[in-house]
């Protein structure tokens, strides 16, 4: 399983940047990670969750993060979302390591994300399902506005599923953490709000007023 505490671990490592230095420009040779260390300011831990009490009898937790990992936008299907992210993956089918999203953000500043790590039995598993981003720089959109990494699952618990997004991140300057301190967490909020609605919509039951949020700014 895995916790928030080890998620945040992961993410903080960051060892695929030195375990697999090549893997950001696998598909773009334009493609460099956006490390940790080249953000500003202090860094952001977060963690966006929603409890799904029961799924769907056709639609397993692993079958519902595969699907949302090829279409993130599709699966989920919540207006604010939409508007304010669009993402594209390059390849089709489920994702691998080294494959790339492009994301249109709202507002002046686009970005684009690699995989860099899959849970075992991804797609498959009831137990937990994830997959991790960092973020990168290319020649499609340039930089992204973050610096770090990101994970998008699933986790069994005592009350039902847990489904998240959590992050380790640091904005490119000052002027970004500003300007997009509030339209991250509107994001991701909307987020799960869409994973929620989505999954009644397929015949689960989501727990009422399960919405948690945790945020946190280490020194490192």
């Amino acid at each position: 399983m895995s916790t928030m505490e080890q998620s945040h671990k992961r993410l903080r490592a960051e060892s695929w940047i030195t375990e697999q230095p090549k893997l950001a420009s696998t598909s773009d040779p334009s493609a460099k990670y956006q490390p940790l260390s080249g953000g500003s300011g202090t860094y952001a831990y977060d963690e966006y969750s929603v409890l799904i009490s029961g799924m769907p009898s056709n639609v397993s937790a692993g079958e519902y993060i595969r699907r949302f990992s090829n279409d993130f936008n599709g699966t989920v299907n919540n207006g604010l979302f939409n508007a304010m992210n669009m993402f594209s993956k390059r390849t089709s089918g489920d994702p691998k390591l080294g494959d790339i999203y492009d994301i249109d953000i709202a507002g002046p500043d686009n970005g684009s994300i690699v995989v860099v790590a899959i849970s075992s039995g991804f797609g498959t598993s009831d137990a937990e399902g994830w997959f991790d981003i960092q973020t990168i720089t290319c020649k499609k959109y340039g930089t992204h506005p973050e610096y770090g990494a990101r994970e998008f699952g699933f986790e069994k618990v005592d009350q039902g599923y847990k489904f998240y997004t959590r992050g380790v991140s640091r904005p490119e300057n000052a002027l970004v953490r500003i300007g997009g301190k509030f339209p991250q967490a509107a994001s991701w909020s909307a987020l799960m709000k869409g994973i929620s609605t989505s999954i009644s919509q397929l015949g689960g039951s989501p727990k009422a007023n399960s919405f948690a949020v945790f945020q946190e700014f280490k020194a490192n």
